[in-house]
This record gives structure tokens, sequence and C-alpha cells, in this order.
């Protein structure tokens, strides 16, 4: 993570300060450390953004029952019978599960996996897994919940200026809720570490608390954005060595790169952006619809997540915890779990015969 060359001598300086709120522990207003990261809590989720970031990369879900929510998170709401969502009278938008020394934390979460077994039309077998959660206290029969993972963000600083195909309020989060890198930053400082700013001047309080935190902005404009600087120009992931040219035809033949755009122009300069995505929402089906609508989001829709660096995960771990709240173990369940406007490329790559599917595969691990 180290600064990009050529930067100017100011540049890198800030994109040092940036680095080191990214990495740095924030701790509760009126403690003493060594820099200025206060205003911790006092309900959390981590204490700092490379809790779940770590070196930049993706998150993950608790393997079972007795694993923590390390990388990820539980978005939650109330949703009535039009689909309107309100905030948990309990939990808000998202469970916190931390509290600062003196506090209990809103809720306990335990996740645990079902596991579908599938077939193949040539008679291959699979299995999917989807998340059970259990949360405590019993957030009711109204609430709807959706598991995150925390996203890779190598890279995001080229995907601001992309031209998409077509219009989008945010091209942020898993649901595209934010428009801009700042945005993203100052929403997930309040949301997963109760730091307030100018985008966010409430803290998040427990129920019946009434000192929740040092002042309507925990985090100056300033150091705001130094942070956002250094996760702009954090540089995209590299592609791995792997080159398939049959996979990448498959690919494209399927419908994979329809939502999944290899490359499109930017508005930053000449050179196009070979992301594999379209940042935009589309509907993944009933198998990908968690009941909770976010934003302009419906509950079945979620943002093309962009494929580049995905080869450098899978070298690392062909299994590795895919999709919005990881429960694809690898590319192909990832492939599996796509309904709705991906039915007909899910279907498509199944008809494949099992060495065409292996081609498509290996293409995607050198993205």
């Amino acid at each position: 993570m180290a600064p990009p060359a050529g930067l100017s001598e100011d540049t890198r300086a800030a994109y040092e300060r940036g680095r080191l709120i990214f990495n740095g522990h924030f701790r509760p207003s009126g403690t003493q450390g060594p820099d200025d990261l206060v205003g911790l809590g006092p309900l959390y989720n981590r204490i700092s953004c490379a809790s779940c970031h770590n070196a930049g990369g993706r998150g993950f879900p608790p393997e079972g029952p007795g694993d923590n929510f390390l990388t990820a998170l539980v978005r939650i709401g109330i949703v009535d019978a039009v689909g309107t969502v309100t905030p948990h009278p309990l939990f808000g938008t998202q469970i916190q599960d931390r509290a600062v020394p003196g506090l209990e934390p809103e809720a306990t979460v335990s996740l645990n996996w079902d596991i579908q077994p599938g077939e193949y039309p040539d008679g291959q077998s699979f299995e999917l897994r989807k998340p059970v959660l259990d949360i405590q206290p019993d957030p009711g029969v109204l609430a709807q919940w959706s598991i995150r993972v925390a996203q890779p963000i190598r890279g995001i600083g080229l995907l601001e200026p992309m031209i998409l195909p077509k219009d989008s309020f945010g091209r942020f989060g898993w649901k595209a809720t934010e428009p801009t890198i700042v945005m993203q930053n100052a929403a997930a400082l309040s949301q997963d570490m109760g730091i307030t700013s100018v985008f966010h001047q409430t803290p998040i309080c427990p129920k019946g608390q009434t000192d929740c935190g040092g002042g309507a902005r925990e985090i100056s404009g300033v150091s705001l954005g130094e942070l956002t600087l250094f996760t702009k120009l954090l540089p995209p992931p590299a592609s791995t060595d792997v080159q398939d040219t049959k996979g990448e035809y498959l690919f494209h033949l399927v419908g994979c790169a329809s939502c999944h755009i290899p490359e499109l122009p930017s508005r930053a300069g000449p050179e196009p952006v070979r992301a594999y995505t379209d940042l935009s929402l589309h509907d993944m089906g009933p198998g990908l619809d968690d009941g909770l609508p976010e934003g302009g989001a419906k509950s079945f829709e979620w943002r093309t997540p962009p494929l580049w660096g995905l080869g450098d995960i899978l070298e690392k771990n062909p299994s590795a915890p895919l999709l919005h709240d990881g429960r694809a173990r690898g590319a192909e369940e990832a492939i599996l779990w796509h309904g709705g406007e991906a039915l007909k490329p899910r279907n498509d790559f199944m008809a494949l015969s099992q060495e065409d599917r292996s081609h498509l595969l290996e293409f995607l691990s050198g993205l």
C-alpha cells in the first residue's frame, strides 16, 4: 500500500496521513493516545478501516456458529407489506456488535449455513450454501436482514470517473447507494465505527443512551479528505498470468459480459477502465433476494461487482467467499446463484460441457 510513483511532495504527505487514518485504531472520545483518532462508538463494528479491508482486500463471513463477524456485518430493517423500509427500533439500519467500555453491544449474531444440492444438465452435481443467521435479542418477524462482506477497495479511484452505460445515483457499496468515494468513506465511518463527520453528524446511539459522542464532526473535513485521497490513489489489482482465450470467448458467449462489461471509458483520461463491471443495479432473482431494500435498490437488486483482481483472490483461495454475503465458495458457485436478469447467462453456463465450464472458470482465474 505504498504511495504510487510520481506524486508531488505535498500529495505524497497527504497520502501517508490518509494511510495512517486507514490503518489507525479509533478510540472512544475523551481517551488519550498518540493521534487524534477519537470518537469511536459508543456502538461500532470495528475500530479501523483496515480491520475489514486488510491491505485493501475483501472480507469474508464467519465459517460457522463459533466464529465472529470479523470482516462482515449485518444490515437490518423493518419492511412493511408494500416494501417500505424503516430502521429497526432496537438496531437501526445496521447491527453494531461491539460497544465502548461500560455499554453493551446491540446484539449478538451467529451464522450457520443451509446446504442446497444441485445438478448440471450433464449430471455433474454441485452444492450451494445459504446463510442462516441467529440474532439475539430476536428482531421480530417483520425484520429483514442482510449480511455484507467488506468489498475490495483497490482501484476504486478509477471507478469514480468511469462513464456508465446507464444513469445511476450511486456506484459504491453493494447496493450502489453512495455516488462518491468520500461519501462512501463517511458512511462507513459512521455505521461501522460510530465516527461522525460533515456527512453524518448524528452519532449512532444505543436505545436510552443520551451521551453518545464527542461532537458532530469527530473526523475533520481535512482528515476525511486525506483518507479519501489515500483510497482513491490505491492502484487497481493486477491480473494473474493465467490466460484462456476460449474461456474469454465463452464469457462473452453466455452473456457474462453484458453486465460485467470488460472496459468502460473514463472522464479522467483517454485510457478506458478495465474493471469488468457496469457499476449498475440489476435484478439478481429470488435466490439473492434478502428481503431488505436499501436506498433506491430493491431487495433483489445488487450492484455489479468489478471482477478485476478476482484471479489473485482465487489464486490464494480457490474457494474464496464471493457475492455480497460470501455465500459462494469460489467463482462457480457465484455464477450458479445468479438469477433474474442473469438467469439466461446462468442457464447457458450450466448447459456448457464440463470442459467448457472449466475454460470459462479458468478465464476468470486470470482476471
